[in-house]
């Protein structure tokens, strides 16, 4: 087969667009990258995804949203800049450059001209806006609190950015410290965030993430006559015991009037702790129907504890979105204050669909996001920034929607072995070599060394036959270890359906793939194809096949549509009326004009020496 002699030279010959009609619109979002240098196929997994999906979309004539942007300011930039004494801006966009030309050798059909970059100051000039409006709504506020520091990157991290005391990025561990700095205040949605998760079509496993996160608890209390001692383990009644120091306590609450519930910290060195006094009781085993009548006799009141804390969105970087910002000059900030990138990537959706006008109705017609992809490390910390935006949004009429993400896809991960060595007693991860050690198999990632380059593959295979073992391997939320051996079982099984279009038999046993065409069974796609070509197919059963391939391998199913005898486009399969085709006609490498089918039948008494079909089956070359 040609095919596997020059993949990349055939598939960049299939470029023809084909137009669909403006019916029902789809929008289809995978989380956007960070540009930080070459893709791995870690990081290919959800872009695929969302492409199979959109290009399925497509062929049932829907009118379909695949946009891409970069999420482009952040700490990386930043050191390198330092590192390599250059532009954050000149790094970054270099490397969006190498990676945009990455997923197009992937065949990934987005809407480019949607695409831009968080750096771009026609992006993050809103969020002076948007930050105007919050501050007017007391959303927004500067306070002096005790924050999470981490010294290795030198700033402030909210508390979604500390796992286990160690910083989400550096893995260091994190210390307190007390700094003016500015918050959005995410508690004043908390119920709204726990309550509003009913309308997301989303996993039980990220409702659960975001509800525990989140945690309202509401704790009943009665107020009583005697002091008591919390040493944050119980409660102790001062009646029953006898302190020596007892008149400390009298001074600290000598200016509390009787009727009210206090609680006071006081720290006693001879405790050598931290003791609360309280003036109230808990109850623990309180019966429903009783509440509302201790409540309205104040006989009981009741506390509500939030474990949501105010987002801390102020870091320490230059290279970043200002929060108010004094000059830029070549686009490089001078401004040691900005803003946490995951607040760009909390609101970024919006601006693929506004146009001068933040407020451009357009937008209203596509939103909710019809399907978002991206990893479950995600959460409780950009899911959950994405959903309070929105709720500004929607408190302000910006959109219309109380939830933006109706659809949550979370793909696995993609593993590799991971190797390292060691230099001088310390440990570096490093590729495979005859010095270093097997250390286990994780997630595909820079910093393990154990990514691939999907270059050296698409180069040898063709990008359509890593969206096949891709998406065919496994489920697609469970992870994949990769392995290249896989790729002769997927070669086979394209050779065999190669064989089967020039010999065609009705398949009275043949299974109808449509039922299996969701994103749940999707995987079983290829082993029922299999099942299928066991036996000879006639031309129709082999068009089903090769029509449910296309949103996989648009190139290879292209190829196929057209050695099968057909002239109009993949895409119309269930049309019944075929519209003619006209080809391209060349005379060597010269265009001459766009003929009919039937032209061949007029040149018979012209002396033509050849004539070549070329390899997209759209063009007719005279020699």
């Amino acid at each position: 087969m040609i095919y596997f002699k020059n993949p990349l030279f055939i598939e960049n010959k299939i470029n023809k667009k084909i137009k669909t009609k403006k019916n029902k619109k789809f929008f289809c979002l995978p989380m956007f990258p960070y540009p930080s240098g070459k893709l791995h196929l870690g990081h290919l997994r959800n872009y695929i995804i969302s492409d199979i999906i959109t290009r399925y979309k497509k062929i049932l004539k829907f009118n379909v949203l695949q946009p891409i942007a970069w999420d482009a300011f952040g700490l990386p930039a930043e050191n390198a800049s330092i590192k390599y004494n250059i532009n954050p801006k000149f790094w970054t966009i270099s490397n969006i450059k190498l990676m945009r030309e990455q997923l197009k050798l992937l065949s990934i059909d987005y809407n480019w001209k949607n695409e831009f970059s968080t750096c771009e100051i026609n992006f993050f000039k809103w969020e002076f806006w948007l930050f105007i409006k919050m501050l007017k709504n007391n959303l927004l506020k500067k306070s002096l609190k005790i924050v999470n520091w981490d010294s290795s990157e030198n700033c402030i991290l909210s508390n979604e950015q500390v796992k286990n005391n160690l910083g989400w990025r550096s893995n260091e561990l994190i210390s307190k410290k007390k700094i003016s700095t500015w918050f959005i205040n995410i508690k004043k949605y908390s119920k709204r965030l726990i309550k509003e998760l009913k309308y997301n079509n989303w996993s039980n496993k990220i409702k659960k993430i975001q509800k525990n996160w989140i945690k309202i608890k509401i704790i009943f209390i009665k107020k009583i006559n005697n002091l008591f001692i919390n040493t944050n383990i119980f409660y102790i009644n001062t009646k029953k015991i006898k302190i020596n120091f007892f008149c400390i306590f009298l001074i600290k609450v000598k200016n509390i009037t009787y009727n009210c519930i206090f609680k006071l910290k006081i720290y006693i060195k001879k405790l050598k702790k931290k003791i609360f006094l309280t003036n109230y009781d808990i109850f623990y085993n309180l019966k429903k129907k009783n509440i509302n009548k201790k409540i309205k006799k104040n006989k009981i009141f009741f506390l509500i504890i939030i474990n949501l804390k105010n987002w801390a969105i102020e870091r320490q970087r230059k290279w970043g979105s200002p929060i108010f910002y004094k000059k830029i000059k070549n686009y490089y900030i001078k401004n040691n204050k900005t803003i946490d990138t995951f607040f760009q990537s909390s609101w970024y959706y919006l601006n693929f669909l506004k146009s001068k006008n933040f407020n451009n109705k357009n937008k209203e017609n596509w939103f909710p996001i019809n399907i978002y992809i991206g990893g479950d490390e995600h959460a409780n910390l950009h899911l959950l920034y994405l959903r309070l935006i929105n709720k500004f949004f929607y408190d302000y009429k910006i959109v219309k929607e109380k939830e933006i993400v109706f659809n949550l896809i979370n793909q696995g991960t993609i593993n590799n072995k991971v190797y390292f060595k060691i230099v001088k007693k310390k440990k570096f991860f490093c590729k495979k070599n005859k010095k270093s050690f097997f250390q286990g198999i994780e997630k595909m990632s820079k910093s393990k060394k154990n990514g691939i380059n999907p270059i050296k593959i698409v180069k040898k295979w063709g990008s359509d036959f890593v969206r096949l073992y891709i998406i065919t391997i496994k489920p697609i939320y469970k992870n994949i270890i990769w392995n290249n051996s896989n790729f002769i079982n997927i070669k086979k099984t394209i050779s065999l359906l190669n064989k089967r279009i020039f010999k065609n038999k009705i398949n009275k046993n043949f299974i109808n793939l449509k039922n299996f065409f969701n994103i749940k069974k999707i995987h079983n796609l290829l082993s029922l194809i299999k099942k299928n070509l066991k036996k000879k197919c006639s031309k129709y059963q082999l068009e089903k096949i090769i029509f449910y391939l296309y949103p996989i391998t648009p190139n290879l199913s292209t190829i196929f549509w057209f050695k099968l005898g057909n002239k109009n486009s993949i895409l119309n399969f269930f049309n019944k009326k075929e519209k003619k085709i006209k080809f391209n006609l060349y005379n060597k490498n010269k265009f001459l004009k766009k003929v009919k089918e039937n032209f061949l039948k007029k040149i018979k008494n012209i002396l033509i020496k050849k004539i070549i079909f070329s390899k997209d089956n759209l063009s007719i070359i005279l020699i």
